[in-house]
């Protein structure tokens, strides 16, 4: 398997691994306090996903609705959880122990995308939002370093993900 097949399994194992974070990510909303939601609604209406889909889409000079935004800001997610996938499978093949690659790029992508990039360019300032907002991003990411180091480490063991 060379370098292409890696990165190819790889954005599939970030694929279904964002969808781990989002199961991971609504189990915690729906312990997260009423009175931390209604926050984070003020201060970012929609949620994150509508946020980047309105502003990318104003970008190229179209209004969206929130429900098209949304689509937008969930193609982004997916793709974004894609090419974490890539960078765990590349960190796998040059020898980093899957789930260590998976759990490193998981916790990489909360500090890098979620609240240093997103917040710059599309969405309020980290401190805008409630403690609570931080730890659902938190356990989601962790959710998807997880489940992307537990399938890389199958990928390894069936001789898909090789160093």
């Amino acid at each position: 398997m060379g370098k292409v097949a890696n990165l190819s399994i790889g954005a599939a194992i970030g694929y279904a691994s964002s969808m781990a974070m989002d199961k991971a990510t609504g189990w915690y909303l729906g312990h997260q306090s009423e009175v931390s939601r209604r926050r984070e609604e003020e201060v970012a209406p929609g949620g994150a996903p509508v946020l980047v889909g309105k502003k990318l889409a104003r970008l190229v000079g179209r209004d969206v609705s929130d429900e098209g935004a949304l689509k937008i800001g969930s193609l982004v997610h997916r793709s974004l959880g894609m090419t974490y996938g890539m960078a765990a499978a590349a960190l796998a093949r040059k020898g980093i122990a899957p789930l260590a690659a998976g759990v490193a790029t998981g916790a990489t992508a909360f500090v890098v995308v979620d609240e240093a990039f997103l917040s710059a360019f599309f969405t309020p300032p980290p401190w805008a939002y409630p403690i609570e907002s931080h730890l659902r991003g938190m356990v989601g990411h962790l959710g998807y370093g997880l489940a992307a180091g537990a399938m890389l480490s199958v990928a390894r063991r069936l001789g898909a993900v090789r160093r």
